[in-house]
């Protein structure tokens, strides 16, 4: 046990990959074969600024992952990141740049688009935070159908197009709530599967634009470029502005498989909201851009 930046600290599991708890603190797990140092960013999700930085010791790290245990954190007012050294050398792969806090890429849960459509504040540096996420939701026992393929009726559907309209008659229009009020709708259709398209937190304000004709803001609204493949879309959450959006979505499942209907996940891995080597380091590319890629022999993006 040592103290770094008033913390009291020990060397974490590398394993999970994460944030995971311990007896009175937090295991933070991240993933990083070039990188030559890295930093964990704690912030202050209520007053929306850097509280610490600790630099992880080197003798913390074991083999490419870097883990740390930090002890009497408030786990309610937490929000972290990661800033990771390493070379930034594009013809080789590496993009790392030691000023950018980087998401964490296991999160489950983020902040910064806590609500649909609503105008984050741009100054903010680190506009994708990750979140605690505990899992202490109760799954009443719950577990996949697994109804076999042949007998599969499908229900495709994007969260908030779904009941979105006025017309629904749902309380919590365009969410996850929202569709456990339509589950006897969706029974009378006769369907035993519904095909949620992309429930990952995605970034709507990504290339988002005003309409020159009609001066409405179009939004990237389906969701394929995702920013983390672990969290729900806390938009999609009636309570994603309290941050519970992982419960929310949860019980979405749980209610469904109560009523006999099976869950399936639009995921695409093959793209996320980094882009090409044009766009924004959120996670990925900052962390291990060579790993969590695959690159030309030059260095860019196939």
């Amino acid at each position: 046990m040592e103290t770094i930046e008033g913390y009291r600290v020990r060397p974490g599991k590398p394993l999970p990959f994460g944030v995971s708890t311990v007896p009175g603190g937090l295991n933070f797990s991240v993933y990083t074969s070039a990188g030559t140092s890295c930093t964990l960013v704690l912030l202050s999700r209520s007053e929306r600024k850097i509280i610490k930085e600790i630099k992880i010791p080197d003798h913390y790290r074991i083999g490419d992952v870097y883990s740390i245990v930090v002890f009497d954190l408030d786990y309610e007012d937490i929000e972290y990141g990661y800033k990771i050294k390493g070379p930034f050398s594009p013809e080789e792969g590496h993009r790392f740049d030691e000023k950018n806090i980087l998401m964490d890429p296991y999160a489950r849960a983020t902040a910064g688009r806590e609500e649909w459509g609503k105008e984050p504040n741009w100054e903010i540096q680190y506009q994708h935070r990750s979140r605690i996420s505990f899992d202490d939701f109760d799954w009443e026992g719950d577990s996949p159908l697994e109804i076999n393929d042949e007998d599969l009726v499908i229900y495709e559907m994007h969260v908030r197009s779904f009941t979105q309209s006025e017309t629904s008659g749902v309380k919590f229009k365009g969410t996850y709530a929202g569709i456990v009020e339509k589950i006897p709708y969706l029974k009378e259709l006769g369907i035993n599967a519904v095909e949620l398209m992309p429930v990952f937190e995605f970034d709507e304000f990504e290339n988002s634009r005003i309409h020159p004709e009609t001066g409405e803001r179009l939004y990237n609204y389906w969701g394929y470029s995702t920013v983390a493949f672990f969290a729900p879309k806390a938009g999609f959450a009636s309570t994603g502005k309290f941050g519970m959006q992982v419960d929310e979505f949860k019980q979405l499942v749980k209610e469904l498989h109560r009523s006999n209907i099976e869950v399936i996940l639009d995921v695409v891995f093959n793209h996320t909201a980094e882009g090409n080597e044009y766009g924004p380091s959120i996670s990925f590319k900052g962390l291990d851009n060579k790993i969590y890629y695959m690159l030309t022999p030059e260095g860019y993006y196939y």
